[in-house]
C-alpha cells in the first residue's frame, strides 16, 4: 500500500506541520461508518509527533470532535466515504474536509435539483465522462465549507457558491501528477474562506476548506496510507 505524501513547500523544512499548514491524513477503511476517535487521535499524534496517549478527544455540541491535551487549540474535521477516511488538522483556523469516491451518478439531474442554475449549466456543459467528477468537485467543496461553518449542507449549503476547477482539472484527476505545492486559495464572494482540492490516488476526490486570514495561501499536506481503488 503506497504512502500519500504531498504538499512539500520548496525551501521549507522536510515536514510541514499543522502550525503553518492544513494536514490531511487519508486512511483506507472497509467500514461504512468507522469510529473516528482512534483515527483522529492517530492523525493528531502523527502531525504533532507526540504519543497518542497525550491526545484528548471530546465533542462539541454539534458532534464535531474537539481536541485537548497536547492537541489543545488544534482544529479538526473528519470525512468518510466507501473505502477511505480523511482527517484534517490545523491551528490556522477552523477547517473542513470532504472526501468522495469517484463513481457513476446522474450528475446533471442532481445538479439541476440541488445546485444553483449557474452551477447546473456548468455541469451540463461538461463532457459526459467528466460530469460525475465535476458534480463531486462542487459537492465536496460545499461540504468542506459547510463543515468550517458548523452547518454542513443545511441552511442553503447546497446553493452556496464555490470555485470551479482551474484549467488543469480533468475528468480523471487521479491520472494527473499531484503538484508539489497545493495551497488554499480564497473563495470569491466568501470573505475569509479558502479552499483547496489536492489530487489523491485511488479514484477519490478531496476538498479542504479553512477560515481566517492565516489560512489563505497556506499549504495542504497529505499524509497516510493511500486508499485503494
Amino acid at each position: 500500500m503506497s504512502e500519500v505524501v504531498s504538499g512539500a513547500v520548496p525551501g521549507a523544512p522536510e515536514r510541514v506541520g499543522p502550525d503553518t499548514a492544513v494536514v490531511v491524513r487519508l486512511t483506507p477503511s472497509r467500514e461504512r461508518r468507522p469510529d473516528s476517535a482512534p483515527l483522529v487521535r492517530e492523525a493528531a499524534a502523527d502531525a504533532l509527533r507526540v504519543p497518542p496517549g497525550e491526545i484528548r478527544i471530546g465533542r462539541e455540541p454539534g458532534g464535531r470532535p474537539r481536541l485537548g491535551g497536547a492537541a489543545e487549540g488544534l482544529h479538526v474535521s473528519v470525512s468518510h466515504c466507501a473505502g477511505a477516511v480523511a482527517v484534517a488538522l490545523s491551528r490556522l483556523g477552523p477547517v473542513g474536509v470532504d472526501v468522495e469516491r469517484l463513481r457513476p451518478l446522474p450528475a446533471v439531474a442532481l445538479g439541476r435539483r440541488w445546485f444553483s442554475a449557474a452551477e447546473a449549466r456548468w455541469l451540463a456543459d461538461r463532457a459526459a465522462e467528466e460530469q460525475p467528477a465535476a458534480f463531486l468537485w462542487l459537492w465536496t467543496h460545499k461540504e468542506a465549507i459547510g463543515k468550517v461553518r458548523g452547518l454542513g449542507l443545511s441552511e442553503g449549503g447546497l446553493r452556496r457558491p464555490v470555485p470551479y476547477p482551474d484549467g488543469r482539472w480533468t475528468h480523471a484527476p487521479t491520472e494527473a501528477p499531484r503538484p508539489a505545492r497545493v495551497v488554499l486559495a480564497p473563495v470569491p464572494g466568501d470573505p475569509g474562506m479558502s479552499t483547496a482540492a489536492p489530487r489523491v490516488p485511488g479514484g477519490y476526490l478531496l476538498a479542504v476548506a479553512a477560515a481566517g486570514p492565516a489560512a489563505t495561501g497556506a499549504p495542504v499536506v497529505l499524509t497516510g496510507p493511500a486508499p485503494s481503488p
